[in-house]
């Protein structure tokens, strides 16, 4: 095996054990020497390829967001209209909470660590930004188009963000509360009706 490739794996080990070290017991837990050990390296290779715990958790949530993002994505790829685009979008919601199904405590450990842990508030208010961006480039590129109207579509994306984020939220505290997926995507489906121009129709 390659150089290149055995420090690859080395990363994805590490990855790994900290995924289930962190969905077990938690982020202040969770220790570097208990992550080695899951993981069968050495502390230098762990600093090798991550500087801190916290870089570790960073790259994490970067893993789950790089997967939505593809979703994304390929959404906009199937082309039709802005509102045909986002309707799309809103099928890649379910594959969203199947993922986080499988890290519901994880999940909660990112809102929790980013009001006491600079790195992780960074990478998450980055991660918002992101996303309010993206959603207002799709909704302005919409009423360009003619296919939607908004008074503000700054606002539109925030409200279109809030969406994600509050069911996501209340599908970690709540997760046999409702199918958050399903409920999701017709809120969202509800959303695109509500601004657009045709009143919904294809």
């Amino acid at each position: 095996m390659k150089q290149e490739e055995r420090s690859q794996e080395t990363r994805q080990r590490i990855l790994t054990a900290a995924e289930s070290s962190f969905g077990e017991h938690g982020y202040d837990v969770s220790s570097v020497d208990a992550i080695c050990r899951t993981a069968g390296v050495s502390k230098g290779a762990f600093y090798h390829h991550f500087p801190s715990k916290g870089s570790v958790f960073v790259a994490l949530l970067d893993t789950w967001l790089a997967q939505m993002d593809e979703g994304l994505r390929a959404a906009q790829k199937q082309g039709g209209t802005i509102p045909e685009q986002i309707a799309a979008m809103a099928d890649v919601v379910d594959d969203v909470y199947r993922l986080a199904g499988m890290n519901w405590n994880i999940l909660l450990e990112f809102w929790a660590k980013a009001k006491t842990d600079p790195e992780i508030a960074g990478s998450m208010v980055a991660m918002l930004r992101r996303y309010q961006g993206f959603f207002e480039q799709i909704l302005r590129q919409g009423e360009r188009e003619g296919t939607i109207r908004t008074n503000d579509t700054s606002l539109a994306a925030t409200l279109l963000l809030s969406v994600v984020i509050g069911m996501l939220l209340q599908g970690i505290l709540d997760p046999a509360g409702q199918e958050w997926g399903a409920t999701m995507k017709r809120s969202l489906n509800l959303f695109v009706k509500s601004i657009n121009v045709n009143g919904g129709e294809s």
